[in-house]
This record gives structure tokens, C-alpha cells and sequence, in this order.
């Protein structure tokens, strides 16, 4: 039986990835000391949001020994459909947009399959909401509706009307959330306002530290009203990988009190004959908005399974 070295099992450590670096990550201890660690040869890469074990070495650098199991894994879609892991252990997805003629149906449909799929819970912000007017507000209000009544929790934020991103902050509390969208809907003035100027620093001025300050592109930022906020481009314009038609179903819950109404138990809710969800929609119980989303997922998961079968 192999010999327990009692010495190294005393001096594993738990901490929080806060920051990547590509061969490295930047460790937060428990008390709150900020260590540069390294990965073992053919180690699974940590992500952004990890819980890890961690090892003390000489030079005030550390050795990632374990990732701790995940309760959620964020990935995005390469050039190829593949997905690529980018945060981990996350609570809610925040999905930012702006006034018409920005706002798209489409995208944010897509971005709650994924979080439907990734099992957070999805929060859609119209972001920029100082922008409205009383000829544009019911043309706003009108593409948030369907998404109040599923129901999915809506914010209207400002950079310039501090009560919504009050609110927005009040919903984080004590979550670990990120936050999509695409480019021009302020989601860098978002960040900059909840996080208050908040900078990560890798290495304290303790001598226990790393020893120096270290910049990335992707970071975890503790909220001052209490949460996480991780925030990467990566994320931020994060796609949704290849999925398959019955995912896509699944990233509909509206449709769920239909589905047993169908007369085909097969029905993929498109083309098929006595179809309950097509009927709900005609009934006005399911937004013909999010259906025409749905479509189009099921032509792009049907393509994609095609693509797989040649």
C-alpha cells in the first residue's frame, strides 16, 4: 500500500479561480490572498468561477492539484461547433440588450436555450432604457412581454438612472452571475457601474503573494453589494454551441403544459397535424414571436445533425 505523505495532504488548499492566464490561473485563498498557480502536466483546465485544491510551492507560486465538481459549466460555440468551457458555478445569466431597433428576439431566444440548457436562470436587461421615449417605450415594452409572461425576470437598466441598476444589483446579491450580449448594448458600463472600479490584483503587497500585478481578459469581480460578476469576451459574446432538436425543445419551457396534447408523441411542434403547441399559439397562450424563434433553432439543429450523419 502506498504511503500517504501526510506533510503535502495538510498543505492542499482551497480556493477560487478569479482570473486565466492560458498556462496558469490566479487563485483566491480563503483568506482572500490572491496566489499565481500553475497546472500539472495533462491536468484538466480550470475555468474562471472553479473551485479548486491547491498546492503551496517555492516562490511564492501555487500548483492546482484538483477542481472541485461543477454545479454549472458555461461554454460557447468554436469555429467549428464544438464547445469550449469558459466559466464555471454560475447562478444567473444576464442577458443585455437595448431599445428597438438593437433588441433582437432571436439572440436572446438563443441565449435561453443555452441557460435552459446549462439549468441557470436566465435575466433579461434592457439596458439603456434613459434612451426611451413615449413615442419608442410601447414599442420596448411590447418585445419584453412575452418574456414576463413565462415568466423570466426583466430589468431596465441605465448608467444614468441608478433605481434599475439598484435593482439589477439587488437580484445578484449572493449569486455568481455573467453577463451576454451583443456589441452596443453597454455591457462594459454595466460592469464598470456594479463593480464599482473594482480591480483584480494578482499578488497582494503581502510577501505571500504573487508578487506582481497581472492583467487578463477574463476575471471574476466580487459585487460590493455581495455576488460575483465574471466577465471575459468570451463570454460576453458568447454563442450557442451545436445542439440537437430535442435540446432546442427543451429551451422552451412555455411549450411544456402543451406538449402531452399532441397527437403524434413524436411531434417536433413544425409541421406535424393536431399539434398542441401550434394550437396554443393560435389561442394566443405562446408568443408567435418565440415560436418563429424556435423554428428556426429546430431548421439550424436539423442542419446540424445532417452535417454529423455525412
Amino acid at each position: 500500500m502506498q504511503k500517504v505523505n501526510e506533510n503535502n495532504q495538510a498543505s492542499i488548499r482551497s480556493g477560487l479561480v478569479i482570473s486565466y492566464f492560458g498556462n496558469s490561473v490566479a487563485v483566491e485563498a480563503e483568506d482572500g490572498q490572491v496566489f499565481q498557480c500553475h497546472l500539472r502536466r495533462n491536468q484538466e483546465l480550470p475555468v474562471v468561477g472553479d473551485t479548486v485544491h491547491w498546492q503551496l510551492e517555492t516562490g511564492n507560486t501555487g500548483t492546482i492539484t484538483a477542481i472541485t465538481p461543477r454545479r454549472s459549466l458555461l461554454s460557447r460555440g468554436d469555429g467549428r461547433g464544438r464547445a469550449k468551457p469558459i466559466a464555471a458555478n454560475l447562478d444567473i445569466m444576464m442577458i443585455v440588450m437595448a431599445p428597438p431597433p438593437i433588441f433582437s428576439e432571436y439572440l436572446v431566444d438563443r441565449y435561453l436555450v443555452a441557460a435552459e440548457l446549462l439549468r441557470m436562470q436566465p435575466m433579461i436587461v434592457m439596458n439603456k432604457s434613459d434612451l426611451l421615449t413615449e413615442a419608442t417605450r410601447p414599442a420596448a415594452e411590447k418585445c419584453l412581454e412575452a418574456y414576463r409572461h413565462i415568466p423570466y425576470p426583466v430589468v431596465l437598466s441605465s448608467i444614468y438612472l441608478k433605481e434599475g441598476l439598484r435593482a439589477l444589483a439587488e437580484q445578484l446579491q449572493g449569486k455568481t452571475s455573467v453577463l451576454i450580449g451583443p456589441s452596443g448594448v453597454g455591457k462594459s458600463s454595466i460592469i464598470a457601474m456594479l463593480t464599482e472600479g473594482e480591480s483584480i490584483r494578482i499578488g497582494d503587497v503581502s510577501s505571500k503573494g504573487a508578487g506582481k500585478h497581472t492583467t487578463t481578459a477574463t476575471r471574476l469581480y466580487h459585487l460590493p453589494q455581495g455576488g460575483n460578476l465574471i466577465d471575459s469576451p468570451g463570454v460576453r459574446e458568447f454563442n450557442l454551441w451545436r445542439i440537437s432538436p430535442q435540446e432546442v425543445l427543451r429551451g422552451f419551457r412555455e411549450f411544456e403544459p402543451f406538449l402531452s396534447g399532441c397527437k403524434f408523441r413524436d411531434c417536433r411542434h413544425v409541421a406535424e397535424p393536431d399539434c398542441a403547441v401550434r394550437m396554443a399559439i393560435d389561442h394566443g397562450k405562446i408568443s408567435p414571436q418565440r415560436y418563429a424563434s424556435y423554428q428556426e433553432l429546430m431548421k439550424e439543429a436539423n442542419e446540424n445533425n445532417q452535417d454529423y450523419s455525412r
